[in-house]
């Protein structure tokens, strides 16, 4: 389904998130950082991504990146605490000063970890993994899913949020933007191939989405894990 981002609650609107995201890493030394975060909610849909988490939920947010989707979260108090955790030192520090200045750091936590070192130990009820997926090579990407949903507790949630591969010209504008600002060459992989490894893994996909924002495509996939 295509979604209407004008219909989402005004909390989760792109001109609300991106003044929270100022105003979350307004302190951050690393002005390059101060401003991707800033400008990221213009890109990425977090209002219809983050409308699927449950209020009160304790997430684990895989490759986590500078924090902004869990401080955004933790910012309207829409969650009750959250771990976030990507192999970028640089991001990881980000995300930690932010929860700092903007108190948040009792309920979010943040760590330096890489994939291959396994998912964490923890009580959260919600999965969650943005933008990650098209970073993860080729031959890994069925596995890192089929991870996400290891991790999912009965009761519990999925959500995933990753780039189109199609039409190829959205593929290809994120393509030379991820080869620009993260200096790598990325893979994407469809919602209808992700979505058949996720049911594989006994998941209920309850919710779909497709959304353009400017040149870039985005899918989102939620699933819930019967109690």
């Amino acid at each position: 389904m295509d979604t209407n981002l004008s219909s989402l609650s005004p909390q989760f609107s792109t001109t609300a998130l991106s003044a929270e995201a100022r105003a979350l890493y307004q302190a951050e030394p690393d002005a390059r950082i101060r401003l991707l975060q800033g400008l990221r909610p213009h890109i990425c849909p977090f209002g219809d991504v983050m409308a699927q988490i449950p209020a009160g939920a304790s997430v684990l947010d895989v490759g986590c990146g500078a924090g902004l989707f869990l401080l955004l979260l933790g910012r309207q108090a829409h969650i009750r605490d959250g771990l976030g955790f990507d192999v970028s030192v640089p991001a990881v520090e980000a995300a930690q000063r932010a929860a700092e200045t903007s108190g948040l750091a009792e309920t979010l936590t943040f760590q330096v970890r890489s994939i291959e070192e396994g998912m964490p130990e923890g009580h959260w009820n919600v999965v969650t993994s943005v933008d990650v997926l098209h970073h993860v090579p080729v031959s890994q990407q069925r596995s890192f899913v089929e991870s996400l949903c290891e991790r999912v507790p009965r009761g519990g949630r999925l959500v995933i949020k990753d780039m189109v591969a199609r039409p190829r010209w959205r593929a290809w504008a994120n393509q030379m933007h991820d080869l620009v600002m993260a200096r790598q060459w990325v893979h994407q992989v469809g919602p209808e191939e992700v979505d058949g490894w996720i049911q594989a893994k006994g998941l209920s996909r309850v919710y779909r989405s497709r959304i353009n924002s400017w040149w870039y495509g985005h899918w989102t996939l939620v699933y819930d894990r019967a109690s």
